[in-house]
């Protein structure tokens, strides 16, 4: 996984003197997501850099560094004017953490929530990139609906859990960011039940309604994007293939925008659109094969109601190099 280019980069060490990058980050990692110390692992120049959003109250971002150990003491604790729960799910490198009274090793894929309002060690013995996601810390006791000692902190959800299905739902809010923020902003909103969802099975209960409903949602949408370009695509084999009744499928795809034929829609003319100014693909009937179109007559139908253009039209203004309304 990489970084999320489509939230700013707020803070690097990209201009900072080799001399200077490890206080400097110090700092910027205080700035952007808590108080804590850091010292290196590595003897090569070191290298950060945070990219990160905020919706309301909720924070998300990547940090990508070179390795370092963190800690967060009650030194630190003692001064802070308010606390936070952050879910991080590790992109890439590996890292050991103590917190909470727990001790684990982090791997690409696993999730780990950390309260800030408890001291952490956290050590990383070469480059690592994790997704951040923080909530104010009475916030995430509300919508759990538990006590503030009963936070999952220190507790991770292994690699293949809801960890990369967080990932991927933020790497669509941050592709959305750099076009539409507002946009970006709404869908960001209902991350919070996807996160809750997480915090409850890491404590080892069972998520709520809402909660599963939006694990649901997102597991649906996964199985879209990953299957969309076949044309026989069906209700059951989505229900199968996502483990959900079809009952419980039609209850997800209700809440999507338009149904499910208008989510496959468009993430088959999004895919159209790309061919179309390919190379590769010169042929109109090879782009709506390529896209799950069943035929070309249902491709040309769908394209032109979209853009009001036939798709020969879009690839000869796409190849004149005008601008595409």
């Amino acid at each position: 996984m990489t970084a999320f280019e489509g939230f700013p980069e707020i803070c690097s060490t990209a201009h900072i003197a080799a001399s200077d990058a490890f206080a400097h980050w110090e700092q910027l990692v205080a700035g952007a997501i808590t108080e804590v110390s850091i010292a290196p692992t590595v003897s090569r120049p070191f290298e950060g850099r945070i990219r990160s959003a905020d919706f309301g109250d909720i924070s998300v971002g990547t940090v990508t560094a070179e390795g370092h150990e963190l800690r967060r003491s009650r030194r630190h604790i003692a001064r802070a004017d308010d606390f936070h729960v952050i879910g991080s799910v590790v992109l890439a490198g590996r890292a050991q953490v103590e917190h909470a009274g727990n001790r684990v090793e982090l791997t690409p894929g696993a999730m780990i929530f950390y309260d800030t309002s408890q001291p952490i060690r956290w050590r990383s013995e070469g480059l690592i990139e994790d997704l951040t996601v923080r909530v104010p810390r009475q916030q995430v006791v509300d919508h759990l609906g538990v006590r503030a000692d009963a936070l999952p902190a220190g507790m991770v959800i292994g690699e293949g859990g809801v960890g990369p299905m967080l990932a991927r739902f933020f790497r669509q809010v941050a592709q959305l960011h750099s076009t539409d923020p507002a946009a970006a902003a709404v869908l960001a909103s209902s991350g919070i039940d996807l996160l809750g969802a997480a915090a409850t099975i890491a404590s080892g209960g069972r998520p709520g309604r809402a909660q599963i409903e939006a694990v649901n949602g997102q597991q649906v949408l996964d199985y879209l994007r990953a299957n969309f370009t076949d044309p026989e695509l069906t209700i059951e084999r989505i229900a199968d293939g996502c483990r959900v009744s079809r009952r419980t499928l039609y209850r997800v795809v209700a809440e999507f925008e338009g149904g499910l034929g208008a989510v496959l829609r468009g993430m088959r003319l999004e895919r159209a659109r790309v061919l179309l100014v390919s190379s590769d693909f010169r042929s109109v009937a090879a782009v709506a094969t390529a896209s799950g179109f069943a035929t070309e007559r249902q491709f040309y139908r769908a394209f032109q109601a979209e853009t009001g253009m036939t798709p020969g039209e879009y690839r000869a203004i796409a190849d004149s190099d005008a601008p595409i309304a």
